[in-house]
């Protein structure tokens, strides 16, 4: 029984460890992987606390979780009905009008999660200015309210014409459906700006999955009543249940969020201001460009195709991570992924009964794990049946070595997306490796890419979770004025920071918060915007030209200069301000050495016998309870004073 000191765990709930790091003053952090229980993630997390910290003394969880993308992604939603102006009841199914895959022939638009059978349209408008042109009148709300009521939904969104610039109508219809005694989320109050398709794709998207995370969240909490419960959000901060509850949109980049926070603030610790966060898991690989030690924030994600517009860190995902399943498609191809073998039944060496080859089993054959590992929840890694696994595929293929080929191309593919396609050198960045499979690959990559260092935390295979205790809790409040840059914005800047400090005071943020002023602008005529940090007082009109010029290598500075949408970002104080460096890694193995595939003996280190100033030359195998790291020949990793394994490699 742990002693009654008062702890906080981040948990972070991936496809198929649930991770959980424990943070208790005059205490180690201590960190525990457990099989995620996809049928309610509750369970996992429940029983990942109980094994960390017996007891019950914790005063905070934040947690990242995949409830929220997980319906949408598998379309285990609400059933909702969509409430818009008439005239625009095909939104959903026009959307932009444009291409996913330009060159992609057989490329399919994502059907709509509202189809046209369940919209209603109301008869009303309101003009871009805010002036009411067709008045709206209790008999049409009348009308709409029984006609939503007859579709029997169980979550309803309401996204009328231009309601960002005066949400009256809005409003008054959602007051009288509120007596249906159905959640209803109002897109003025989600997300007051323009752009009607993307608006109302958010407000569908967080109506079609509010009963899923209420339900979750109401589960969690009966399992763990006694500490204050957050969420992570896209955005890189954490929030209230009451929050994730009402407005779960903005989970849905939960999990990978968290890990971007972490790896942010590992980077700036180990010397990098600008870095790449490579994070592979069982499931997945998520990659984010981190610049002057801060992920790059958004306002333009999508998720299986749909649009949606809060604010969320600029993770590109792909389908390639440890249980990503090998298979050779109709033309004789090996490919790797998107099918995962997730936590059940895993990859074959789990033993727990999956037969098909993956890349954890790839692994196994080629002796980068340890035979004698013991996985989360006691697992133990069965050889023989990754070697059978393997053995499935035809001999073309490349067997083990072939299927780590391939899903290093897949990933060096979206490393590339968040850097050199950018315009950003890989040069001038890190790649800080974590998950349980990113330092296996991270060297690999990092040299391909042509990346100056690569950089391992101590406790890679929980780090999204330890992002939880590093993220702070935050809050965006946002609002479209479509104004010149050299209006006076004043009332707009005062009204969101009021906005937004009253929403993380009703979080129960106490104490100092920062608040942030960013502006999206753009010359006039154009379509999109950038994103610019403003400071008080600041001349707007010349900040877009530096980002312009940054962005795009020119500036138009005779152009007028438009403001679009003035935001708010408020941040309280995290949990932890810098990552610790005290892990208690265990009992350091004996040193020795495995053959590799392809590579010969390879030294085995233990990462837990290592000290400050310590190196480690490949080829070698560095292992700890979460992670192995692997290094080639030539390979050189140094241990920095915070604990990160540092490995410098060769530019040019």
């Amino acid at each position: 029984m742990a002693d009654p000191v008062t702890a906080c765990a981040g948990v972070d709930v991936g496809g198929t460890f649930t991770d959980v790091v424990v943070h208790a003053a005059g205490h180690r952090p201590r960190a525990v992987k457990v099989p995620t229980t996809p049928d309610n993630q509750a369970v996992g997390v429940q029983r990942g606390v109980g094994q960390a910290w017996p007891g019950s003394a914790l005063r905070l969880l934040p947690h990242g979780t995949t409830t929220a993308t997980n319906a949408v992604l598998q379309r285990s939603l609400a059933r909702t009905v969509l409430v818009t102006t008439d005239g625009f009841a095909d939104v959903l199914a026009i959307a932009r009008q444009d291409r996913p895959a330009l060159y992609d022939l057989s490329v399919t638009r994502p059907e709509p999660l509202v189809p046209h059978h369940q919209v209603v349209t109301v008869v009303e408008r309101t003009s871009p200015d805010g002036e009411a042109i067709i008045a709206l009148t209790d008999e049409e709300i009348s009308r709409v309210v029984g006609a939503v009521q007859r579709l029997k939904p169980e979550s309803i969104a309401v996204s009328l014409l231009f309601s960002y610039a005066c949400d009256e109508h809005e409003r008054r219809l959602c007051d009288e459906l509120s007596r249906l005694k159905i959640p209803i989320t109002r897109s003025s109050a989600l997300l007051p700006e323009f752009r009607e398709f993307e608006r109302a794709s958010t407000c569908v998207l967080n109506a079609a999955v509010e009963p899923v995370m209420r339900r979750y969240l109401s589960n969690l909490t009966a399992r763990l009543p006694d500490p204050t419960i957050t969420v992570m959000t896209s955005s890189g901060g954490t929030a209230g249940l009451d929050f994730a509850a009402s407005a779960p949109v903005h989970t849905l980049l939960s999990g990978p969020a968290a890990g971007v926070v972490a790896a942010g603030a590992v980077a700036r610790c180990a010397g990098f201001g600008d870095a790449i966060a490579f994070d592979m898991g069982g499931t997945s690989t998520d990659v984010c460009l981190i610049r002057n030690g801060q992920p790059e924030v958004s306002t333009s994600a999508q998720i299986a195709g749909l649009p949606f517009r809060t604010p969320a860190v600029g993770i590109h995902t792909v389908g390639a991570g440890g249980g990503s399943i090998a298979w050779v498609d109709s033309g004789g191809a090996l490919r790797v992924g998107p099918r995962s073998a997730g936590a059940d039944p895993g990859p074959a060496c789990y033993g727990l009964g999956g037969t098909e080859p993956t890349v954890t089993d790839a692994h196994c054959v080629l002796g980068h794990l340890d035979p004698d590992r013991e996985l989360g929840g006691g697992l133990r890694l069965d050889f023989d049946a990754a070697k059978r696994a393997v053995e499935t595929l035809p001999e073309p293929a490349g067997g083990a070595a072939g299927i780590l080929a391939v899903v290093r191309a897949t990933m060096a593919r979206a490393l590339r997306k968040v850097s050199t396609e950018r315009g950003v050198d890989p040069a001038g960045l890190a790649l800080v490796a974590y998950g349980g499979a990113g330092p296996l690959h991270a060297a690999a990559l990092a040299r391909e890419l042509g990346c100056r260092a690569v950089v391992v935390p101590p406790a890679p295979g929980v780090l999204s979770a330890l992002g939880l205790l590093l993220a702070p809790a935050r809050y965006e409040a946002s609002r479209t004025v479509m104004a010149a840059a050299d209006n006076d914005l004043t009332d707009a800047w005062t009204g969101l920071e009021a906005q937004a400090r009253a929403e993380l005071e009703r979080q129960g943020v106490a104490g100092d918060m920062t608040v942030t002023r960013i502006a999206d602008a753009r010359y006039a005529g154009q379509s999109h915007e950038l994103r610019i940090t403003v400071s008080h007082g600041a001349d707007l009109a010349q900040l877009l030209h530096d980002a312009h010029r940054e962005a795009y290598g020119y500036a138009m500075p005779d152009e007028q200069v438009v403001v679009v949408t003035v935001r708010v970002v408020a941040r309280g104080e995290p949990i932890l301000s810098q990552p610790p460096s005290d892990w208690d890694l265990g009992e350091p193995a004996s040193q020795r050495s495995r053959d590799i595939g392809g590579a010969g003996a390879a030294q085995v280190v233990s990462r837990a016998g290592l000290s400050a100033g310590d190196e480690v030359s490949g080829p070698a195998l560095i292992e700890q309870s979460d992670t192995t790291t692997l290094l080639a020949s030539g390979e050189v990793a140094v241990v920095d004073d915070a604990g990160n394994l540092v490995v410098h490699l060769p530019v040019g």
